[in-house]
């Protein structure tokens, strides 16, 4: 395995592929992916302030006489059951669009080789700096004819978008090392998201409002897609697409013939991805990098069967250190080779009085039962054991609000620090593939708290087209509902000051939200 494709050293670039070790760093991810949409964001990061600030000119807009007519995700009496994965595939070109394909890579490394000759970076050229412009700065016919190239991709995704379901059948569980697990698809897909927003773009520029938002359906089925894959790293890929659409739903907000899309966001799914399938994943997945871990009893057993146990484990741990970038304390043991079991043993004899230390707090095993064991009974029971209660610690929050949460999450994730030091080595293999469930679960509130903040706006222009083109002067006055926000419970901040409404929210502490809202003249 390539150190570089660990997500301590991934760079949110296109050639950059992803695996399952990722999920031991994904606490970067997860930061990396929150605010990750197009190269430009609409969200601005203020660089001294630290909020994301969007200035919008909205129009009034009432609510559609049907009013359900505009469906981003169709209801669930026409959608089909099937499995979406495959039309993605198709619509990345995987089958029969080699030539297609072929061109777009040319152009994409053109782009680059120019950027590189001017010491600039590849975002200012084409195709991504098509992500970097609003829809009025777009050059129309270059731009259409780059998505010539991608024709073959829009019957794929609508049809993908009638489809329930996603699913890759990866079967990790039967891998011999899921550590290494690849996700070049992940990858690929993330890719098919962003042309979807040039697509949206070049939409909204032409005026064909009607396109634009059959994109943005597109754009949302494929984000709960993905989020329903095995992978928190998935999920995460799911969540940077939703932030696409709604970057891109921001700019057609601003257009003036678009209509008022509260009640199509409103009857999204809800939750609109669950992160239910890649956190039971994850809660399981030490145990299926080492099956014969999960097995382990308080039953003595031979020296024999520690011998083939151990065995089993130095190969089934052999690439973990080098997944992770250099200077990380060892996990298991960077010896390699016929020395790499003699290793392991050492560190076993040096941590069995943790391991007894620990056995006797948690109640595993009474102080007088110790003797009859051996060290690599004791070590390797304490780190199942370990394994287990801090899993639990941290995954059970998932079950509360966000307030609730995040405090007890945080306090979890301290403890693995103070057991490192104080635990030693049988903590480190559990520590160190454990995700960082405080910033996956930001990520989660964060998708939820960007579909409140587009109800909120479209709640403000159905409240202006009843009310001379105004802005509302308290959220109380809205005619509809006005979503909370989910980091809290409560409502979004709002207040008026002439001809501008500012949104705004605290939370998420590390970037705060903070929007401007205009009345077109």
């Amino acid at each position: 395995m390539n150190k570089n494709m660990h997500t301590r050293r991934l760079k949110f670039f296109p050639n950059s592929k992803f695996s399952i070790a990722q999920q031991a760093a994904i606490k970067w991810l997860a930061i990396a992916m929150v605010g990750a949409s197009s190269s430009l964001s609409i969200w601005i990061e203020a660089a001294q302030a630290q909020e994301s600030t969007a200035k919008l000119t909205i129009h009034p807009r009432g609510e559609s006489k049907q009013s359900l007519k505009i469906q981003l995700i169709p209801d669930a009496s026409q959608r089909l059951e099937g499995n979406s994965a495959v039309y993605y595939l198709k619509a990345l070109g995987f089958l029969e669009q080699d030539i297609a394909r072929d061109r777009v890579r040319e152009l994409i490394k053109k782009g680059a080789e120019e950027a590189k000759a001017a010491e600039k970076e590849a975002r200012e050229f084409p195709p991504y700096s098509y992500l970097e412009m609003r829809p009025e700065q777009y050059p129309k016919e270059e731009v259409r004819a780059y998505l010539k190239l991608l024709d073959f991709q829009i019957p794929s995704l609508r049809e993908a978008r009638r489809l329930e379901g996603f699913n890759m059948h990866r079967h990790i569980q039967l891998s011999e090392n899921p550590l290494g697990y690849l996700l070049p698809e992940m990858q690929a897909i993330r890719e098919l998201a962003r042309t979807q927003s040039i697509r949206c773009r070049l939409a909204i520029a032409e005026n064909r409002i009607e396109d634009a938002i059959e994109t943005l359906g597109q754009q949302v089925s494929m984000s709960r897609h993905i989020s329903m894959d095995d992978f928190l790293v998935s999920y995460l890929v799911g969540v940077s697409m939703l932030n696409i659409a709604i970057d891109d739903t921001l700019l057609l907000l601003e257009h003036p013939q678009c209509p008022n899309l509260y009640w199509a966001f409103a009857q999204l799914p809800q939750p609109l991805a669950s992160p239910e399938r890649c956190l039971a994943t994850e809660r399981e997945f030490l145990y299926w990098q080492i099956p014969k871990l999960k097995d382990i009893t308080t039953k003595p057993q031979s020296p024999d069967y520690w011998k083939s146990f151990i065995a089993d484990f130095s190969q089934r741990t052999s690439d973990i250190e080098s997944m992770f970038a250099e200077g990380e304390p060892e996990i298991v043991s960077k010896v390699q080779g016929e020395r790499r079991v003699d290793a392991i043993l050492k560190s076993i004899e040096g941590n069995a009085p943790q391991a007894k230390e620990y056995l006797v707090s948690r109640g595993v095993l009474a102080k007088d039962a110790l003797e009859a064991y051996s060290k690599e009974h004791l070590v390797f029971l304490a780190m199942k054991d370990y394994y287990e209660v801090t899993r639990d610690d941290q995954y059970k929050w998932f079950s509360l609000p966000y307030l609730d949460a995040i405090d007890n999450l945080s306090r979890a994730t301290d403890q693995i620090e103070v057991d490192r030091e104080k635990l030693g080595w049988f903590t480190q293999l559990p520590n160190a593939l454990a995700p960082s469930l405080s910033a996956f679960y930001e990520s989660i509130q964060r998708s939820r708290q960007r579909i409140a903040l587009v109800q909120l706006i479209e709640a403000i222009r159905m409240a202006a087209a009843e009310n001379g083109g105004k802005l509302i002067e308290s959220l109380d006055k809205s005619a509809v509902p006005v979503p909370a926000n989910p980091f809290t419970g409560k409502p979004f901040s709002y207040q008026v000051s002439g001809d501008t409404a500012v949104i705004t929210s605290e939370l998420p502490a590390r970037l705060p939200v903070r929007i401007e809202l205009k009345m077109a003249k």
